[in-house]
């Protein structure tokens, strides 16, 4: 077992498309999107030169979330129909118009908020109201400053896992079995589950190195939070071991399925290329329509990237992703139990 693990190991990193795929291609993506979030929330609001003067211009002007753009009307409101901007506001005088969009409506209406805030303040003020009937407390909590790759690093683990489960395990049993090793290991004394762990144990040490890099390389260049220190760590490859253990029998399943080395890529991408664009790695999965989220949810990818996201977003145990590892496990079982009644040894 231990030898077959081994050259196992060896093929897989002398392979260069996994090892692009396992590593660089996970690197690249967080490379991509790890700066993404770092300004945190900002609104654009287009103001003409001409209307750039005035009460409520300088107290929109004091806001730190609100960018103002300057140019002229026309253009302004060519780029608010465009969805580049959040809204054109035309001060004139005590009578200031704001033009919105359905182009872009989270930023409309955060602009509709600001500035009706504004002018309302403003309209106490020149009434002489200086106690208004109901006066809001606000207390800021302390707590955690959360950006992006918080969000995104996590779910790379959960696609490199899948990859590298289901894609390199499905090309490299099926090579072995057009190349007859398999049908020459199974004329020995050797037993069938242990060519099989041996395939997952090099596998193993090649998802805890992945894991390793993508986790390291998050901290070091983008400030990736390990919210609980060395145990976070420990948790987060805990999981990955857990995960591979689910997903290795879809790889097993496809190397079964699969007639030769050009079947393998169409059979993998049809599992895992949904689940990586809609099981929350790029986005939660509750910006999804309603009617598709209970069955997204129920993703593979999904239960491994929410139990994930528990330990390095919300900093609970491994304790607290219980229901999602009881979905895996059902997952585990499913996959297997077709793996076993689909894979041949040639």
């Amino acid at each position: 077992m231990l030898a077959i693990a081994f050259y196992s190991f060896k093929a897989l990193v002398r392979n260069k498309a996994t090892l692009f795929f396992g590593f660089a291609f996970p690197l690249f993506f967080i490379a991509a999107f790890g700066l993404v979030g770092e300004s945190g929330l900002s609104v654009t609001l287009g103001i003409p030169d001409d209307d750039q003067k005035g009460s409520v211009y300088e107290s929109l002007l004091s806001i730190n979330v609100v960018n103002i753009e300057s140019g002229t009307e026309e253009d302004l409101r060519t780029k608010l129909s465009q969805g580049r901007l959040g809204g054109v506001l035309l001060i004139d005088g005590r009578e200031p118009k704001l033009y919105t969009s359905q182009a872009n409506p989270q930023q409309s209406a955060a602009v509709t908020s600001l500035v009706s805030g504004v002018v309302d303040k403003l309209n106490l003020s020149l009434s002489g109201v200086k106690d208004p009937p109901i006066d809001l407390a606000i207390e800021e909590v302390s707590g955690r400053s959360f950006t992006f790759i918080d969000f995104f690093l996590p779910g790379m683990i959960g696609f490199a896992l899948l990859t590298t489960a289901v894609t390199s395990v499905g090309f490299g049993l099926v090579f072995l079995k057009k190349a007859l090793v398999l049908k020459r290991l199974s004329a020995t004394p050797i037993r069938g589950y242990t060519i099989l762990l041996g395939q997952g144990i090099s596998r193993l040490v090649f998802v805890l190195a992945q894991t390793l890099v993508i986790v390291f390389v998050g901290v070091l260049v983008f400030n990736f939070t390990l919210i609980n220190g060395v145990v976070t760590l420990a948790y987060i490859l805990i999981l990955s071991i857990i995960g591979l253990m689910a997903f290795l029998g879809f790889g097993i399943f496809v190397a079964g399925i699969a007639s030769d080395e050009n079947t393998v890529a169409p059979l993998a991408n049809l599992f895992v290329l949904p689940q990586f664009l809609v099981a929350g790695t790029f986005f939660p999965i509750d910006v999804l329509p309603n009617w598709i989220q209970p069955f997204v949810s129920t993703l593979p990818l999904a239960f491994f990237n929410t139990a994930i996201r528990k330990i390095t977003v919300e900093g609970l145990g491994l304790e607290s992703t219980i229901p999602q590892l009881a979905g895996l496990a059902i997952w585990a079982v499913v996959a297997y139990f077709a793996a076993s009644r689909t894979f041949r040894w040639e």
